[in-house]
């Protein structure tokens, strides 16, 4: 008698764990859609995103008459900077409270003693504490653009330098995932959320000080120099977050008290 390949077919056991990958975005959908429950984080991104671009155009760059000039084009294009991070500060908050304020609730123990490893773990988290501040970004870069068409004509919009406008819509998520890996790794270092938040705030301040500091130099910057500038900040964030993925233990929060 023959033998058929249904013979040597194995039946089906134990499932294959998901990978890693698929794991960290299981974590960072979860801790997104988590973050969203919260009513202040959503009315202030909601605030952010639809009312201060608005209002940053009529109060600030309505006295801009002259579409035309240099200086008054690159005015409008660091604004895309600041517009575009309004949205993610809450990022933060949501990465503070991803590993000191779920292990004070009770939350975190089940995740810490699932198979996901560390670094799905923390990779998740820190790009779930994201995921809402830069869908509400692009929400607010939106709103800005249609604001100013309408305020200066779609002219305005046109004639703005390119490669300074890219820079700075580029550098809100790079900036984005810099703050939210640092408050990550310090609340996964701390025993409590308010401390997380407190350290990250202290240790994050200047940060914002030198992006605001730089974005307004950058106009003076060759297009390469930008370009540059993006890739060169991209690359540091993808080590750091690397880094810290694979340097947290898991045991070093549960062994907290």
């Amino acid at each position: 008698m023959s033998v058929t390949s249904r013979s040597f077919t194995p039946t089906s056991g134990a499932r294959t764990p998901p990978s890693d990958l698929r794991l960290l975005l299981l974590i960072a959908r979860r801790s997104a859609l988590e973050s969203l429950r919260d009513r202040i984080t959503l009315i202030m991104s909601l605030f952010f995103s639809l009312a201060f671009p608005i209002f940053m155009l009529l109060t600030v760059l309505r006295l801009q008459t002259s579409a035309n000039d240099k200086a008054v084009e690159a005015g409008i294009a660091v604004y895309f900077l600041i517009i575009g991070l309004m949205p993610t500060t809450s990022a933060v908050g949501i990465a503070s409270g991803q590993f000191a304020g779920e292990k004070e609730q009770g939350n975190l123990t089940p995740l810490l003693a699932s198979p996901a490893s560390n670094v799905a773990i923390y990779g998740g988290k820190v790009l779930g504490s994201i995921i809402p501040g830069i869908l509400f970004s692009i929400v607010a870069e939106c709103v800005y653009v249609g604001a100013l068409a309408g305020l200066l004509g779609v002219g305005a919009v046109r004639h703005l330098p390119a490669a300074l406008s890219f820079t700075m819509l580029a550098l809100v998520p790079i900036v984005a995932l810099f703050a939210a890996t640092i408050a990550s790794l310090i609340s996964s270092r701390v025993r409590t959320f308010n401390t997380a938040q407190q350290v990250s705030g202290l240790v994050l301040l200047p940060l914002w000080a030198i992006v605001f500091g730089v974005a307004v130099k950058l106009q003076s910057w060759g297009d390469l120099a930008l370009v540059a500038l993006v890739v060169v900040l991209f690359v540091i964030d993808v080590i750091l977050t690397i880094v810290s993925a694979t340097t947290w233990r898991r045991e070093e929060v549960l062994a907290q008290r």
